[in-house]
């Protein structure tokens, strides 16, 4: 597993009929160093609600 995993709000939204995704990146979470579990870093100043997903960072991202 990658060092940190990238968190990002999801939002649906409607277009030509079809149903589709945006995400905007709100922070990243570590690996717990005490057990199981995450640390999750918000980007300071946002307000965040709703489901929040998580992913691996790109390749490009994770050097």
């Amino acid at each position: 597993m990658s060092k940190y995993l990238n968190v990002f709000v999801q939002e649906q939204f409607e277009s030509g009929g079809e149903l589709k995704s945006n995400y905007t990146k709100v922070g990243v979470a570590y690996p717990h160093d005490k057990g199981e579990g995450f640390n999750l870093k918000i980007t300071p100043g946002l307000s965040v609600s709703g489901d929040l997903v998580v992913f691996p960072p790109r390749e490009s991202e994770d050097s």
